[in-house]
């Protein structure tokens, strides 16, 4: 909702302004979280922001952000700043809800200190030599190849993100 207001400067000059609110039901430093695979909920969390790698590349998303709808790209998610916790995520969607909630449904998430990262690069190797030889015009089976170097790439930064 949005209260207007008159504001007055100078002899003449006056303007009507919008001015918002953030629902009262959230706290505008705090972000309720729910980070959800099709095996089940990952974590629920509230938080102060929220570091996601969107398809375009990372973006962040703060208390009293508008709604909005992304498509993931696997990579690492980071909840917060102040406390932060990171996960590999895979392909999936974030939605920030009007009320400040966000959904973020993701194929696969791995909190990154469960991830065995030697294990990780080790496959990450593979999988990329295996596309560097790839000689087929890419078809299913070079798309699924190209997931999992992807998902393994994801579980390598997300380490790589827990020691910094």
């Amino acid at each position: 909702m949005a209260e207007r207001k008159r504001i007055t400067a100078g002899s003449n000059l006056d303007a009507n302004v919008a001015i918002s609110r953030a629902p009262r039901s959230l706290d505008l430093g705090e972000l309720k979280v729910h980070l959800v695979t099709p095996r089940g909920k990952i974590a629920q969390e509230h938080t102060d922001a929220v570091t996601a790698p969107g398809e375009m590349g990372e973006f962040e998303v703060l208390p009293g952000h508008v709604p909005m709808l992304s498509e993931l790209h696997p990579g690492v998610l980071s909840l917060g700043e102040r406390s932060r916790h990171v996960y590999a995520v895979g392909r999936g969607y974030l939605r920030v809800d009007a009320g400040g909630d966000i959904e973020i449904l993701v194929d696969d998430a791995i909190p990154a200190e469960k991830i065995d990262a030697a294990g990780a690069q080790a496959e990450l190797k593979q999988l990329a030599d295996e596309l560097d030889e790839w000689t087929e015009p890419p078809n299913a089976a070079w798309k699924t190849l190209k997931s999992r170097h992807d998902w393994a790439q994801a579980r390598v930064l997300a380490g790589r993100a827990l020691s910094h």
